[in-house]
């Protein structure tokens, strides 16, 4: 199998400004030339040329939106610039070429069953062939603040404010934790200035203003207030990158085209809601078995965004949009914490999030319930049951029903949805929840994390289906580390904050963000986000509430910025992170001691840690990629095809996903719509017997600014819409992995 190289000299770069207009683009009917290239009906084949030759490694796109929602198949052409795209369903389709070097050539009628001759049109110069290339090329013109400005000393010092203490803890608030975190930075809509926000006295005020627009104002504002002084001095760094491109800097590096591997790629894209409705993630099969639902629908979540559920039939194209119901009516909305601020250049005043809702984290069941981390009820509304007079176990020994010192309110619980009979259910968990992760165990627990409390929740859903009873069915464990060494628990702990007696054990302030079942001894694993970040197990024992015991590992150098993380089928864990890494930690290369004096402080095993750069340009003086990885995902079944156990993550900076497969990274793009920006992964087989047909992994692209992402017939490449009704909505992505770029 061939895997990337360091790069690829594409002829169309070679050649810039250098050859002549392409020719017209030719349809031709199926059998005649180019020949040789056997389709079915339902397939669209030919060859793409420029007066340099055969076009290599660019991608074709089919495109209509005569379904039920847009839909776009996506492939790329091999070495001699033929393509074949397959299993089309009935439509009519727009057709043309993008790739590194080119502009987009001239779009062409076509329909299934037949073959076409299409001109790719060679850039004429880099300005041109840039406006394609992915945001992270374009992000690594901002001049960060150098190494130098470390630790800063504020306002009557160096300028940069004194909590950071050096260059990567900076880096981490821009990327995975700071602006990243929410939408795409370098696309078109962030690396220029919107002319309907106004005229300014200079690019600094325009950013200041910018910042407060729509309800991410409130988000915005508090982002770069850590970032930045109070003269506004790290914000000139913004201003200068947007002044600097809008003058014509252009990047400094061309992106390599699809190779090896990459160009069996099919990519599928759909809309699955309008751009009012932002989408975090999607849910749909079983994570533990991943034939469960297959062809059904994909359903997903919202957060913030709105009360409905987003549902896409992959099989009929169609959308819809799915009620979602709430225990409690005195819930809050969303709407409180995200006013408007000033209005945004696309939607004015609108308020376009009001949910009370607030789903995060969708997962499903073996039975096709669909599990949701959403808000039911008042966060202070706390059942009794979370206090300590309550006969729950977790409540005696670590009672939940006054916020304890260091917690945020509980903001969400479960709510599950059973497609099968429409019906909500809700289980009130005394915990928050955000990441939800079953247990292939015989009573199906549902781990639960919550980044702003140091616990690990659970439901025991097998219980809850059987009696109902929420309180029955649910447990929770604050994160003990062993420090005293003896290989048990102890009844009392130091907690976070006191005095240590070294004789008892330490609750480490640790909430968890992404959370992971090992299925290799039953371990929970999950993120934590403090700078430079963790890895944090949690060993349950025989009665989690007083057996569980937590050990932490934290991130050494160079890496930094942990976000999303998962777990393989050997108990290894996977992360991606801020400093441009998907890094593992393996526990079996541990060569002392994992418990005992300062087991705590996170320091036990860098041995651990392992580093594999993600591709794409840097920040000029700061190590790395300007990658942004949000999360990271397993393919513990090898659903994909890249192999059993391929760790991924997404490639937010870069319109793709990254997957390291023996050692390299593949990566899997997205060119259209530009602002492919991943939330969640999952995968599901639908047909076992159907080879790659029948498989696939899905991602939804929508994050906060889902309007950002490239229109359906953007006169601009990458372009958003001009109205409302133009804009694009969140995407769910399929990526399929044929056994060469010709098989259908």
């Amino acid at each position: 199998m061939s895997l990337r190289k360091p790069a690829l000299a594409a002829s169309a770069v070679a050649l810039l400004a250098s050859l002549g207009a392409p020719a017209e683009a030719v349809s031709q009917p199926a059998g005649s030339a180019p020949g040789a290239l056997e389709i079915d009906a339902d397939d669209i084949a030919g060859v793409v040329a420029s007066p340099a030759g055969a076009e290599a490694g660019v991608w074709v796109i089919a495109e209509t939106t005569d379904l039920g929602t847009r839909y776009a198949k996506i492939v790329v052409t091999d070495g001699e610039g033929r393509f074949l795209i397959p299993d089309l369903p009935k439509a009519k389709y727009r057709l043309w070429v993008r790739g590194y070097g080119l502009v987009d050539s001239p779009k062409i009628d076509a329909a299934p069953g037949q073959e076409v001759k299409l001109a790719a049109a060679i850039a004429p110069n880099l300005a041109a062939a840039s406006q394609y290339y992915p945001p992270i090329y374009w992000l690594s013109l901002l001049k960060v603040p150098g190494r130098e400005k470390f630790p800063g000393t504020g306002l009557s010092g160096n300028g940069v404010p004194e909590s950071f203490k050096s260059q990567e803890q900076w880096l981490d608030g821009v990327k995975n934790n700071g602006c990243g975190v929410c939408h795409q930075l370098g696309n078109l809509a962030t690396r220029t200035v919107s002319p309907a926000l106004g005229h300014f006295s200079s690019s600094v005020e325009a950013w200041r203003r910018r910042l407060q627009s729509g309800q991410g104002g409130t988000a915005m504002i508090n982002a770069i207030s850590r970032l930045d002084s109070a003269d506004g001095g790290q914000l000139a760094l913004f201003a200068d990158w947007t002044d600097r491109i809008a003058a014509g800097e252009l990047p400094h590096e061309s992106p390599p085209r699809p190779v090896g591997v990459e160009r069996n790629l099919v990519v599928t894209v759909r809309d699955i809601a309008d751009a009012r409705h932002y989408l975090h993630d999607i849910a749909l099969t079983d994570r533990r078995s991943p034939t469960v639902n297959p062809n059904g629908r994909i359903v997903g979540a919202t957060e913030l965004g709105s009360d409905d559920v987003p549902a896409l039939d992959p099989v009929k194209n169609t959308r819809a949009l799915i009620p979602a119901q709430l225990r409690d009516a005195d819930a809050p909305s969303s709407l409180l914490a995200n006013p408007v601020i000033a209005p945004s250049p696309y939607f004015g005043d609108s308020v376009l999030w009001n949910s009370r809702f607030n789903a995060h984290t969708p997962t499903m069941d073996a039975e096709g319930r669909i599990y949701f981390a959403a808000q039911t009820r008042s966060p202070k509304n706390t059942p009794s049951y979370c206090s300590k007079d309550s006969t729950l176990r977790s409540a005696q020994l670590f009672p939940l029903a006054a916020k304890p010192e260091g917690f945020a309110a509980n903001a969400r619980q479960v709510s599950v949805y059973d497609p099968k009979t429409g019906k909500w259910s809700f289980i009130d968990t005394c915990f928050g929840s955000h990441h939800l992760a079953f247990a292939a165990d015989a009573i199906d627990t549902l781990f639960l994390s919550d980044p702003s409390s140091p616990i690990l929740g659970w439901v025991y859903a097998k219980t809850f289906w059987k009696t109902g009873d929420a309180a029955r069915a649910q447990g929770w464990t604050p994160l003990i580390v062993d420090t005293n060494g003896d290989g048990k628990r102890s009844a009392e702990y130091n907690e976070p904050g006191k005095p240590a007696d070294p004789a008892k054990d330490t609750h480490v302030p640790f909430g968890l963000y992404s959370v992971s079942w090992s299925p290799a001894d039953g371990s929970v694993w999950g993120s934590n986000l403090t700078f430079p970040g963790y890895a944090v197990r949690i060993a349950l024992g025989a009665n989690p509430a007083e057996t569980a015991l937590t050990e932490v590992y934290k991130i050494p150098a160079p890496g930094y910025g942990i976000r999303g993380a998962d777990v393989d089928s050997k108990g290894v864990f996977w992360a991606a992170l801020g400093s441009g890494h998907l890094a593992s930690f393996d526990r079996r290369k541990c060569k002392g001691p994992l418990n005992g004096r300062d087991a705590d402080k996170g320091e036990k095993c860098p041995e651990g840690w392992s580093f594999y750069p993600l591709p794409g340009p840097g920040f000029a003086g700061a190590p790395g990629s300007a990658e942004t990885p949000y999360y990271a995902w397993v393919d513990q079944h090898n659903i994909l095809g890249l192999g059993a156990d391929v760790p991924f993550a997404t490639g937010n900076q870069s319109d793709s996903l990254h997957a390291l497969v023996k050692g390299q990274i593949v990566e899997l793009r997205v060119p259209y719509p530009m602002g492919f920006y991943a939330k969640g992964i999952d995968g599901r087989i639908d047909d076992s017997m159907a080879g790659w047909k029948g498989r696939g992994l899905w991602a939804v692209s929508g994050n906060r600014t889902p309007f950002h992402i490239e229109a359906v017939g953007a006169a601009t490449p990458g372009a958003p819409g001009k109205t409302p009704e133009s804009y694009s909505g969140p995407l769910v992505v399929n990526f399929q992995l044929r056994p060469d770029p010709l098989a259908h």
